[in-house]
């Protein structure tokens, strides 16, 4: 990794290596075929990981799916540990991230207008108080022998465990609503952050393609420039997160510390509050996880946020990544070799 730290206040600066090359993770990508006329919602990945948690609790859960909302062997069960932990010390603690991160299909038209295209039809855009809402109704119908591709990242998760969940979907599918979605393919590998040479660009852009939640002090953050200030220190926060809870020894842990920036300024935006309501048939509820997506845009000394920026693509950022929000994309070119990922020989 390379050797720029991050510029943080009020305690130690931390420093990009050894932190982000402790992280490594499992990839599974499944390959799906809809048996029956399958109906989704316009965003896939709550409904696809309702249907994945399905199969995971039958396979996976020690109390055969019988706990409810509170599960009763949290320091055992499988399904809990990896799906469903949330919060630390019997759930009355902190939040904490779970290992399993949901890469969705994602729609052509909903990347398009997250990197800056036209919002046309089925999106709408209507007024909000501090960003334009922008939303779909419409859903998507897959016929029967279409196709999807749904990523499984596990962090800190061995082949083992995620091998296990596909194996569930191999024999159960995904049942959704009008049909099933069947696998016909597997790929992925296992991977960590490798050695990202120094780049001379004083300019990046990313691109939230999935709603992105972040908090402020006052509840959710819609303010372009406070939202802006809270995802880069979001994505030191998630990654100092991650190897705390899943990579840290004992006497090992990264003390939390507010991250800042000074030599950056954001020179532009395009953002957008997406409505994205979720009905729990679990819980019985709808619920609401309404998040940003578009762009933005910094310049200045940016080299330094660029590790970070780079692991979020990996680790997400903001609230549900096991949803697939909060996926982060750099859309303005970087210098040839500067990738950040690496796959493991013999994985």
């Amino acid at each position: 990794m390379i050797g720029r730290r991050a510029f943080v206040s009020g305690a130690a600066p931390i420093m990009v290596a050894p932190l982000l090359d402790r992280i490594w993770w499992e990839e599974r990508w499944l390959a799906l075929e809809a048996e029956g006329d399958v109906d989704l919602p316009a965003y896939t990945g709550a409904t696809l990981r309702g249907a994945l948690g399905s199969v995971m609790r039958r396979h996976l859960c020690d109390e055969s799916g019988q706990c409810g909302e509170r599960c009763r062997a949290p320091g055992r069960c499988r399904f809990f540990s990896l799906f469903e932990q949330a919060r630390a010390e019997g759930g009355a603690g902190p939040n904490i991230p779970k290992p399993l991160i949901l890469e969705p299909p994602l729609t052509d038209d909903l990347r398009r207008i997250a990197l800056g295209g036209a919002i046309t039809h089925p999106f709408t855009l209507s007024p909000g108080r501090s960003l334009p809402v922008l939303s779909n109704a419409w859903r998507i119908g897959v016929r029967p022998g279409g196709t999807m591709r749904l990523g499984l990242r596990g962090l800190g998760v061995g082949g083992a465990a995620l091998d296990g969940v596909v194996e569930g979907v191999r024999r159960d599918g995904l049942e959704v609503k009008g049909g099933r979605l069947r696998l016909t393919g597997i790929g992925g590998g296992k991977h960590r952050f490798s050695a990202m040479p120094p780049v001379g660009t004083h300019r990046v852009r990313i691109s939230l393609t999935t709603p992105t939640i972040l908090r402020s002090d006052d509840g959710l953050a819609w303010d372009p420039e406070v939202f802006a200030a809270k995802l880069l220190e979001q994505v030191v926060v998630r990654a100092v997160s991650v190897v705390n809870v899943f990579f840290a020894n004992g006497g090992e842990r990264v003390p939390f510390v507010k991250a800042e920036w000074p030599g950056v300024i954001m020179t532009g935006s395009r953002l957008f509050r997406y409505i994205l309501p979720r009905r729990s048939y679990r819980q019985g509820k709808w619920m609401n996880f309404d998040g940003v997506v578009g762009w933005m845009e910094w310049e200045g000394e940016v080299a330094s946020l660029l590790p970070w920026l780079r692991a979020a693509e990996v680790l997400h950022v903001g609230q549900k990544a096991t949803f697939g929000l909060g996926r982060l994309e750099i859309a303005s070119p970087l210098p040839e070799g500067s990738a950040l990922l690496e796959e493991i020989p013999g994985a």
